[in-house]
């Protein structure tokens, strides 16, 4: 109940309480504007309650001193004090509340005993035992919620621990499965390079394997970040080289193995890492289809700068899908696309060859 709703409505309890408590209790003073004044400040400092509940004890447990000091009615105008000495307790604020309590308790008992009325005595102990009951409810209130929150974060704590277990026994797995045979790769392509320069073979053949280590050895880089990711818990710093991102297409398109044409248009800015990171793969998966699979003579990079997006265009001279298939990485294009809401088209082009126009937001 926000605190719109919950001051009025106590300010109407407390009031309306008050006039009919009158009527049994001749002997008490009559409302007047400072009576009201004073039951409304007893319902008024609720209005502390959720954000500074020390100030909400203060300001009823005072208000309801004055009340009672005044000779007014004995109703419901200690409630609300009550209510902010619970509140405060349960919600940490063990002190203020617990202060709270002994003034609640102490102002009658002073008052009592300076006016040499010992007749009040079994109220004032019913009174103590009232106010006792509300803390211990509340401490019971605080060490409850108390639990529930260690208890969270005990939850928290071992899903971290698993997710991290499980990096590690991805990142065992990369490296064991894929680690090995990518060095394989790259040593066999140096020690092939060396014997078709001894041999004098053709340029072509050399050009190939120099293709194939420098393509090994970046493959390894990444898998190297990759795997220091994996294997650092959540918040370390990784220590590890940056992703590829748009400025390093044109080693990229340097080191593919046909012809490719490299073009921006638009403004060029810096745009997030994962857009970035998006366009470079789908650069990469797309000539790596087009060299595989297209037998293309060449191919063409366009990255165009929109004012809400990127455009990645790539482009072959190609024999396209209907001279046998555009290669298997599509549906991996797709996906990191999806990933960060854009679009992705794809198919043979009027005049010949395959094309990817993929859309990215910025």
């Amino acid at each position: 109940m926000t605190r719109y709703v919950l001051v009025p409505c106590a300010a109407v309890v407390v009031v309306i309480s008050t006039i009919m408590a009158q009527g049994n209790q001749h002997a008490a003073r009559p409302l007047d504007a400072l009576g009201y004044a004073l039951l409304g400040a007893t319902a008024l400092g609720l209005a502390w309650l959720r954000g500074r509940p020390e100030v909400s004890v203060a300001v009823c447990c005072l208000a309801a001193a004055m009340v009672l000091a005044l000779g007014y009615a004995y109703a419901l105008w200690a409630v609300p004090a009550l209510i902010a000495m619970f509140t405060a307790i349960a919600e940490g604020r063990r002190r203020e509340g617990w202060a709270g309590a002994a003034f609640l308790v102490a102002f009658p008992a002073a008052g009592a005993l300076l006016a040499y009325d010992a007749g009040n005595l079994g109220a004032l102990l019913v009174w103590a035992l009232v106010v006792a009951l509300t803390g211990q409810l509340a401490e019971v209130s605080r060490a409850r919620r108390g639990y529930i929150a260690e208890l969270e974060r005990t939850r928290e704590e071992e899903a971290r621990r698993r997710a991290r277990d499980e990096r590690l026994k991805i990142a065992r797995e990369l490296h064991d499965v894929t680690s090995h045979t990518i060095s394989l790769i790259a040593l066999q392509a140096a020690v092939a390079a060396e014997a078709v320069e001894r041999a004098g073979g053709p340029p072509e053949a050399r050009a190939a394997l120099g293709v194939i280590r420098t393509a090994s050895r970046e493959a390894m880089s990444e898998m190297k970040g990759l795997l220091g990711v994996l294997r650092h818990a959540e918040g370390e710093q990784a220590g590890r080289a940056p992703m590829p991102g748009l400025d390093r297409l044109g080693e990229l398109v340097a080191s593919s193995a046909l012809p490719v044409r490299l073009a921006f248009e638009g403004d060029r800015r810096p745009l997030p890492p994962v857009v970035e990171l998006t366009a470079y793969r789908i650069v990469q998966e797309a000539l790596t289809n087009t060299v595989r699979h297209a037998r293309a003579a060449a191919a063409q990079v366009t990255l165009r700068y929109e004012s809400g997006g990127l455009v990645v265009e790539i482009v072959d001279d190609g024999r396209g899908v209907r001279g046998g298939g555009a290669g298997h990485g599509l549906a991996g294009m797709a996906e990191r696309v999806a990933a960060v809401d854009g679009s992705l088209s794809t198919g043979d082009r009027p005049e010949g060859g395959f094309g990817v126009a993929a859309w990215l937001p910025a």
